[in-house]
């Protein structure tokens, strides 16, 4: 059948072709769209800082940020070949939420390799925000980024990235004045998602 064009045509297709997607009647394929928030989930704040900086060039706000980081996760060829795989950091040492929303089955699949080899929700994300901090592809991207602004303005990468930062946080508390205002009361939640 050609590709629909009317509201018939199309209402048509979907009549006629309810087997698509399934196999002997039963759905192969499910898409979930709920998210889950991803709170009191700590990071090390080093981890945080890079994986935020490198998400801002990509113009990734923190829950793209960790929905690409989990991917990368449950990607990474070391969590399946049966080898120890060190803990990020020691818990005492994770200080910094990493707030956001991402695709509750993403989530589910990344928590449960984690709980394989005894990583909590703490370690599976700073791993995960490492891998995305880390990746050279990510990073060469980054690097382009931050050396044409260092050229364009005469300056240091340290000042660019001083600048970034000073624009997230800029951008958070905006985020929070708006949330606030909304509200009627003050949000003071210390990361938002």
């Amino acid at each position: 059948m050609p590709m629909p064009k009317t509201i018939e045509q199309l209402r048509h297709f979907l009549e006629t072709h309810e087997d698509f997607g399934k196999i002997n009647g039963q759905e192969i394929v499910t898409v979930r769209e709920d998210t889950v928030e991803l709170s009191n989930i700590f990071v090390l704040k080093e981890t945080y800082y890079k994986a935020l900086l490198r998400g801002t060039v990509l113009t990734y706000p923190k829950s793209q940020i960790a929905t690409s980081a989990l991917t990368l996760f449950l990607t990474d060829e070391s969590i399946y070949s049966r080898q120890i795989i060190p803990k990020p950091a020691d818990s005492g040492m994770y200080s910094t939420e990493f707030p956001g929303f991402v695709p509750a089955n993403l989530y589910e699949l990344a928590c449960s390799k984690a709980k394989e080899i005894n990583f909590s929700e703490s370690d599976l994300m700073t791993y995960a925000l490492n891998l995305f901090a880390n990746n050279s592809g990510i990073n060469a991207i980054y690097n382009a980024y931050i050396e044409k602004l260092c050229k364009q303005y005469n300056v240091t990468s340290e000042y660019v990235e001083l600048k970034i930062l000073g624009w997230l946080k800029f951008q958070a508390r905006l985020k929070r004045y708006r949330m606030s205002l909304e509200a009627g009361y003050f949000i003071d939640r210390a990361k938002l998602p």
